[in-house]
C-alpha cells in the first residue's frame, strides 16, 4: 500500500472532520468577509450617492447687504466662496442661476457625456459658422449647440471631469507675451499644489481629490500602443502636466469611492477643521435659480452691488460693501459686463444701453479649439454597451475597475503636426470608446437617445483638436434686454493656419488608426470614409463634421497689461474703469492651455482670493 499506508497518505481518518472543520470556517470567514465589504460598499456609495446637498438659502434677497457678492456658482465661484467665508466675520453671497447638483446624474461622470439633453445647461447656440457646412447641405453657416453648465458646480458637475494643468510655458506667455505681471507658472505652482490638497498653502476645507483613471478600454491601450509606433511617442501612463511629445491618461477628479469630486463637493460640502461643512457657516449664504442681470456702479463706476431675477420673474438688488466677484463664465461674464453698462461703446449704443466704461476688449479674444476625428467600427462592445451589463454595476458597486468609472475618453496623445519630438505640442489626439456625434452624422439629442437604447454602432472616434488656433471669436449682445441670450461666434476655421493644421492632423489620426496595433480589434473607417483621400476631400469633410468639443473657452474678459487695447482686467482681475468688480473665470485666461482649463480656473481662483484677502 506504500507509504502512505491504507488511505493513500499519512493523515488518519480520525483527523479528516477536523481539516473537514477547518475548511468550513475558513470559507465561511471568507463569505463573511465579502459579505461584510459589500455592505460597507453599498455604504459608501449610499453616502456618496445621497450626500446632504448644500444648504441653500430660501430667503428674499431684496435688499440684503454682503460684503462680497460672487456672481456664478461654479468652480472659481465655490473656491471664493469657501475661501473668503473663512473670516467668519465676512458675509458672502454665492448666487447661481441653475439649481443644485443634487443625485446620481452628478455622481457618475460618464452621465455628463449626456448633459445637453438634461435641464442643466442654458441651451445656447452659436451664430451660423461660415466656414462650416450645414448638415444635410451644401450650404455654409453651422449654427453649433454651445455647451455650458447650468447648475451648482458648473462645468466642473458635467464635464469629463479631467484634471490637466497644461504646460508650464502657456503661463509664463502670459506675463511675456500678454503683460500679466506676477503671472507665470511658477506663480501659479502652488496655487495648483493647493487644489491638489497638497503643499505649504493646502487647507482641509477645499481641494479637488484627483486620482489616476481607473478604466482603459481595449482601444485605450491600442491607441497608446499606436501611438509610440507610429510616432514614436513614450507611453507616459498618468499626467498631471501636458507632455511635449508622448501619450497617456491625465488625472481624473475623482473620491475614492470613484464618483465625481465636482467644485461643491470639494469646496462647498467639505467639513473643515473646525467640523462644520463649508456650506453650513453662517456667514456664507448659497442662493440657487437667481440670474443675476446686471452689475450695479454708482456714478464714479464703483460696484455696490448686484440686480437679480429670480424663479418667479420678480427683480431685486443685493449690495455689496466690499467687492462683486464676476465668475460667471467665458460666455456670460462679458454678456453681463455689457448689460451693466462695460464693454464697447459702439455695441452697446447699438442696443440701446448706456456706455459707462468704454472697454474695447469685452467679448473679444474668444478662444476654442474645433474638434473633429476619424471613427472607425470595432469588434467589440463600446463604452455605451459595457456601462449596461451586469458585470460593469457589479464590478463598479465592489469597487474594481469598470466602464462605469470611465469618462469615455480614455488616453491623449500630444505631439507637433510632424509627428516628431522637440517641438511644443499643436496637437492633441484623444481615444474615444464610442461614435462620436459630429454634425455629419446627425443631431446630439439622436445620438444620445441611440446611446441609451443600444442603437449606435460599435466604434471608437480618435479625436484630432488643435491647441493654439489662430482665429479669433467674440461674445457680444443679440438685444438690450437680459431675457434674450448672447450671439456667440468661434469662427473656427476661418483662417488658412487652422485649416491646413487641422488637416495635417486627421492624417495623424488616421495614421494612428490604420496602424497594425489595431488589427484584429478596428473594423472599417467609418468617418470619413476611406474614399476621402485629398487635401480638398478632408477639407470639405473638416467642414462637415468639425464642432465644439472641449468647452475650453478662454479669453473674453482677458488679463493684459495697460497697453493691449483688449485687455478687460488689470493683474489683479479688476475691471479697468471701475473699483470694487473684478473678474474670475476662464474668461480672464489670454489665451488657450495645451490640454484642458478646468485646473487653469481652479489655481487661479486660489489666487485671487489670496489677492482679494491681501487687499482688505
Amino acid at each position: 500500500v506504500g507509504s502512505g499506508g491504507l488511505w493513500g497518505g499519512s493523515e488518519h481518518p480520525s483527523q479528516q472532520p477536523k481539516s473537514a472543520m477547518v475548511v468550513l470556517a475558513v470559507g465561511l470567514a471568507v463569505f463573511l468577509l465579502c459579505i461584510s465589504f459589500m455592505i460597507f460598499r453599498i455604504y459608501v456609495l449610499y453616502k456618496a450617492f445621497f450626500l446632504p446637498p448644500c444648504r441653500i438659502t430660501k430667503k428674499d434677497l431684496d435688499g440684503e447687504v454682503y460684503d462680497f457678492v460672487i456672481v456664478g456658482g461654479g468652480t472659481a465661484g465655490c473656491i471664493l466662496a469657501s475661501r473668503l467665508s473663512e473670516d467668519r466675520e465676512t458675509k458672502v453671497l454665492l448666487v447661481e442661476a441653475g439649481q443644485q447638483d443634487d443625485g446620481l446624474f452628478f455622481r457618475l461622470k460618464i452621465l455628463g457625456a449626456t448633459f445637453m439633453a438634461t435641464q442643466y445647461h442654458w441651451g445656447l447656440f452659436t451664430q451660423p459658422e461660415h466656414e462650416l457646412i450645414q448638415t444635410n447641405s451644401k450650404r455654409r453657416g453651422r449654427v453649433l449647440i454651445q455647451c455650458r453648465a447650468k447648475c451648482l458646480g458648473g462645468c466642473s458637475s458635467l464635464n469629463l471631469a479631467i484634471w490637466n494643468r497644461g504646460r508650464p510655458e502657456d503661463y509664463d506667455r502670459w506675463k511675456t507675451e500678454h503683460g500679466c505681471k506676477d503671472w507665470d507658472y511658477k506663480k501659479l505652482e502652488p496655487y495648483f499644489d493647493k487644489c491638489e490638497g497638497k503643499g505649504p498653502l493646502a487647507s482641509k476645507s477645499g481641494f479637488f481629490s484627483t486620482a489616476v483613471q481607473r478604466y482603459i478600454t481595449q482601444a485605450g491601450r491600442k491607441f497608446e500602443m499606436g501611438c509610440a509606433a507610429v510616432l514614436g511617442t513614450p507611453i507616459l501612463g498618468n499626467y498631471k502636466l501636458s507632455p511635449n511629445h508622448g501619450v497617456g491618461r491625465p488625472y481624473s477628479m475623482d473620491f475614492a469611492d470613484g464618483t465625481r469630486c465636482n467644485a461643491v463637493r470639494a469646496y462647498l460640502t467639505r467639513v473643515g477643521v473646525d467640523g462644520v461643512r463649508v456650506c453650513d457657516r453662517p456667514n456664507l449664504t448659497i442662493a440657487t435659480g437667481i440670474r443675476v442681470t446686471r452689475v450695479n456702479l454708482d456714478e464714479k463706476n464703483m460696484a455696490t452691488g448686484v440686480e437679480f431675477v429670480g424663479n418667479k420673474k420678480n427683480f431685486g438688488n443685493v449690495q455689496a460693501k466690499s467687492e462683486v466677484l464676476v465668475c460667471a463664465g467665458t460666455i456670460h461674464s462679458p454678456y453681463m459686463l455689457m448689460h451693466s453698462g462695460i464693454g464697447p461703446k459702439g455695441i452697446l449704443e447699438e442696443k440701446g444701453l448706456k456706455c459707462k466704461v468704454d472697454l474695447q476688449g469685452v467679448g473679444e479674444n474668444l478662444k476654442d479649439v474645433a474638434s473633429s476625428g476619424v471613427v472607425y467600427a470595432q469588434n467589440e462592445p463600446s463604452i455605451d454597451k459595457l456601462i449596461k451589463t451586469p458585470w460593469s454595476m457589479g464590478a463598479y458597486a465592489l469597487g474594481i475597475p469598470s466602464p462605469l468609472h470611465s469618462n469615455t475618453l480614455d488616453s491623449f496623445a500630444f505631439t507637433a503636426l510632424d509627428g516628431k519630438e522637440g517641438k511644443r505640442p499643436e496637437v492633441m489626439l484623444s481615444l474615444q470608446t464610442t461614435r462620436f456625434p459630429f454634425a455629419c452624422v446627425g443631431s446630439y439629442t439622436q445620438c444620445v437617445a441611440d446611446g441609451q437604447t443600444g442603437g449606435l454602432p460599435d466604434a471608437f472616434t480618435i479625436h484630432a483638436t488643435l491647441l493654439k488656433p489662430s482665429a479669433n471669436g467674440n461674445v457680444t449682445l443679440a438685444s438690450s434686454s437680459q431675457i434674450v441670450g448672447p450671439r456667440i461666434s468661434h469662427k473656427y476655421l476661418s483662417t488658412e493656419k487652422d485649416m491646413k493644421a487641422m488637416i495635417q492632423a486627421i492624417k495623424l489620426a488616421r495614421r494612428i488608426g490604420n496602424s497594425k496595433v489595431f488589427d484584429g480589434l478596428r473594423g472599417a473607417e467609418l468617418l470619413p470614409g476611406p474614399n476621402v483621400k485629398s487635401d480638398e476631400e478632408i477639407e470639405d469633410y473638416l467642414r462637415k463634421s468639425s464642432c465644439h468639443f472641449f468647452g475650453t473657452l478662454v479669453g473674453t474678459c482677458k488679463m493684459g497689461s495697460k497697453d493691449d487695447p483688449k485687455a478687460v482686467v488689470d493683474s489683479n482681475l479688476c475691471v479697468r474703469g471701475t473699483t470694487r468688480l473684478r473678474v474670475v473665470d476662464a474668461s480672464i485666461i489670454p489665451a488657450p492651455i495645451s490640454g484642458f482649463t478646468h485646473a487653469a480656473v481652479a489655481a487661479v481662483a486660489e489666487r485671487a482670493s489670496d489677492l482679494i484677502k491681501n487687499e482688505r
